[in-house]
């Protein structure tokens, strides 16, 4: 078996950092933002930005297990094609791979990988709150007569916000 970068990496390190690296690496994989797997993993956000600041192969390792989760995204997408709830898999995706569901500019590689400054988590609260605020903006028109406002909102037609189905379905 051909041993990777990462597990010849990991074998001059100590048994309780392979583990938390490990950890970390599997939880991003799984979707989770950088609080929640440092939290899985036993460790401060600090030590993982350092070990990524200071280990080329852990961030790449970083990179690739964000990657498997966006690819996950894109998976479900395809599987959801059809369903009103798309929406928000499709923001994300959208941010994620500006490429291939946003503004289709090539980006480099690692560009598109949240950095400190925009982790997933703040990613998902942002699109949240421009969700809720357009939901807010649909609302208001709905209430002062807006018939394709009223029409969006009870069939969920605008961004998965109303509460019914576009066959009319609740």
């Amino acid at each position: 078996m051909r041993q990777t970068q990462q597990d010849k990496k990991e074998a001059g390190l100590d048994p309780e950092t392979q583990t938390q690296r490990k950890r970390f690496l599997e939880a991003i994989a799984g979707g989770s933002t950088v609080c929640e797997a440092v939290k899985a993993a036993g460790i401060s956000r600090a030590t993982v930005y350092r070990w990524r600041d200071e280990d080329p192969v852990f961030s790449q390792s970083w990179y690739d297990a964000w990657e498997d989760y966006v690819d996950s995204l894109e998976a479900m997408a395809r599987r959801r094609v059809t369903s009103p709830s798309n929406t928000m898999l499709l923001r994300l995706l959208s941010a994620y791979r500006p490429e291939v569901f946003g503004d289709h500019k090539p980006r480099n590689g690692k560009q598109s990988m949240p950095v400190p400054e925009e982790t997933p988590e703040q990613i998902r609260e942002r699109v949240n709150r421009d969700l809720a605020r357009k939901r807010a903006e649909l609302e208001a028109r709905a209430e002062s007569g807006d018939l394709i406002a009223q029409i969006e909102l009870s069939e969920g037609a605008v961004n998965g916000l109303g509460t019914g189905t576009r066959d009319g379905r609740a």
